[in-house]
């Protein structure tokens, strides 16, 4: 059975591009995935109990202009937040 939530593998691969493009910004492991897991406790979560949900809501739900800006919202928030206090003694 195919679950969990659809948009983790998504926020993780914008969290990656976002820091490529910041300068400023530690690129870390720790605080990649501190940036990604707090996006997605601030995002609506998309889950799938099937492979068919999973093709819907994938096709249909995820490519949305507004749910990429919301992932993209929840980032820049994110990356603020765990900048300010990273887990690491950088």
């Amino acid at each position: 059975m195919v679950s969990g939530n659809l948009l983790e593998d998504q926020v993780s691969e914008e969290v990656i591009k976002y820091l490529e493009e910041k300068d400023d910004l530690c690129t870390c492991q720790q605080c990649q995935d501190d940036i990604t897991a707090l996006a997605l406790s601030n995002l609506r979560p998309r889950y799938a109990g099937s492979e068919e949900g999973k093709v819907v809501i994938s096709s249909v739900d995820l490519p949305s202009e507004q749910t990429k800006l919301d992932i993209l919202r929840a980032i820049v928030n994110a990356a603020k937040k765990v900048s300010k206090r990273p887990h690491h003694d950088r």
